[in-house]
């Protein structure tokens, strides 16, 4: 399965690449997803949830719970321990204030509860990536990745109405299938993905984790002098480039125009 890059995307991107954009970016929401893991004999699983077509951003998209930042996260941020969640270099690894950070901790608990009716404990959840939707994009997100263990005595399962089903999956299954065609993956969760790739252990990827300098990524065109259009990957705070010609991204708010 795969969703052409629109004309429209690509006429907004080539603007913002050449600075005739008569147009302002709208500014991205802060928002939260959960890789929720288990271990297997087939290696790690993840559970994924395949959005319904009707969706106005990532329609029909296999994604993990997740949702936007609500004002209510904040006041519920306050219980959190900040010496246990060593929220001062959390928030720089998050690049976010402690409020925000607090807010989206208990977002992402929050949401996985709301959409697969799992609880845990925000203490648990370790960072993971950081995505910011692209500026040519009609609705955009500024999303933080976290991942926590699976409770061994609950059971996820689809909560609400913006799922159609839900299935434990390898990163690696995952990603062949979007390969085939058969699933659609945005870039950040494909992503997210590989970041687990090389490990059959919880544990061993929480402290690959942890070393890893995580910074704001964001998918952008770039025009070089000589007309060559090729895609990066660049640090959205800095607008450094982080990567260089990459695959076309997959439009995220499909329909949305």
């Amino acid at each position: 399965m795969t969703r052409d890059f629109p004309e429209y995307a690509l006429a907004r991107a080539r603007e913002l690449a050449t600075g005739t954009a008569r147009w302002e970016p709208i500014t991205p929401r802060a928002a939260a997803t959960v890789l929720l893991l288990r271990e297997t004999p087939l290696g790690l699983e993840t559970y994924m949830m395949c959005r319904a077509s009707t969706m106005a951003f990532a329609a029909s998209a296999y994604v993990f719970p997740g949702g936007r930042l609500d004002p209510e996260d904040y006041d519920r941020g306050q219980v959190l321990d900040e010496e246990v969640i060593n929220l001062a270099s959390l928030s720089v690894r998050m690049s976010a204030d402690p409020a925000q950070t607090r807010g989206l901790l208990m977002c992402a608990v929050r949401e996985l509860e709301e959409e697969a009716g799992v609880v845990i404990d925000p203490h648990a959840l370790v960072l993971l990536d950081h995505w910011v939707t692209p500026e040519w994009e009609h609705l955009r997100y500024d999303v933080r990745f976290f991942i926590t263990h699976m409770p061994e005595d609950q059971i996820a399962q689809p909560h609400g109405t913006e799922a159609v089903e839900a299935r434990w999956l390898t990163p690696s299954a995952a990603i062949r299938e979007a390969d085939q065609g058969k699933i659609l993956l945005m870039a950040p969760t494909r992503a997210a993905l590989e970041h687990l790739l090389d490990h059959t252990e919880i544990a061993t990827l929480v402290a690959a984790s942890d070393a890893r300098d995580i910074v704001p990524r964001m998918d952008r065109l770039q025009i070089e002098a000589d007309g060559y259009e090729h895609w990066t990957i660049v640090h959205d705070r800095t607008g450094e480039i982080l990567e260089r010609n990459r695959p076309v991204p997959p439009i995220e708010a499909a329909g949305v125009q």
